[in-house]
């Protein structure tokens, strides 16, 4: 019998015992195909280590991953797809619950061609809530200054939730600092660089609802984005990717 699973979920984490705990096990009930959980951390002394052991008690398909690449989100990811059994790879920040809905629409597309799968908390009735405010603010207006510039065929290219094959991730270079979730955009300009199909999926996306360590600080943050904003601007209009909704 092929234990191989169909779906490899990557969660990045630094410090998210309690987000974890509610977490998994709303995946677990919400995630229909046969999946694994990679819990991705950057140290021992990470809270969400004990936590993810705890958890591991009930589920069998939950695995520990210590990230020996290069700390942050960027690094977690990357030490994930290596790590994953799957060819089809589910990036989600632990602290957002609600985005686990939309795991079906973004399989459905994905069996239908999509390389790269995206959610919008901006567009077909996205909405983003809580978090940030002043973040929230400059998220929303870099993404749709960003779509009319460069005919970005996503309406959310900062979003950290994304599906993709593995083959896909493995042909992009990811060069971004870690500071939090910025190589998140630059995932998004580089893969519709690629010849594959793109989709996007509206979600309802909720910032620390149960608490969490957040690692968002403004200079650097926009310092960092603003460096893939203007490299976007110089090479995404070059391309015409095929864009794919529900």
């Amino acid at each position: 019998m092929d234990n191989t699973p169909k779906l490899s979920i990557i969660l990045p984490v630094r410090n998210e015992a309690e987000s974890l705990r509610i977490m998994v096990p709303v995946l677990e009930v919400n995630v229909e195909v046969p999946h694994e959980i990679l819990v991705v951390y950057d140290f021992p002394q990470d809270t969400s280590v004990s936590a993810a052991k705890w958890l591991k008690e009930k589920y069998d398909n939950i695995f520990l991953v210590l990230n020996d690449l290069s700390q942050g989100v960027a690094g977690a990811v990357k030490k994930g797809v290596q790590s994953a059994k799957s060819d089809i790879i589910l990036i989600l920040p632990v602290d957002e619950v609600f985005p686990i809905i939309v795991i079906r629409d973004m399989l459905r597309l994905v069996e239908r061609g999509c390389g790269f799968v995206s959610c919008t908390r901006y567009a077909l009735g996205g909405k983003r809530l809580g978090g940030s405010f002043i973040g929230g603010i400059l998220s929303r207006l870099a993404n749709k200054v960003f779509q009319m510039a460069t005919g970005s065929a996503l309406t959310d290219a900062t979003t950290g939730i994304k599906m993709f094959k593995k083959s896909v991730f493995e042909r992009i270079n990811i060069e971004a600092d870690p500071v939090g979730w910025s190589f998140a955009f630059e995932l998004s300009i580089k893969a519709q660089m690629l010849d594959i199909k793109i989709g996007e999926v509206p979600v309802v996306s909720v910032d620390r609802l149960f608490g969490g360590q957040s690692t968002f600080k403004l200079w650097p943050w926009i310092s960092e984005y603003t460096r893939w904003f203007i490299w976007g601007m110089r090479n995404l209009d070059r391309f015409k990717p095929t864009r794919k909704n529900t």
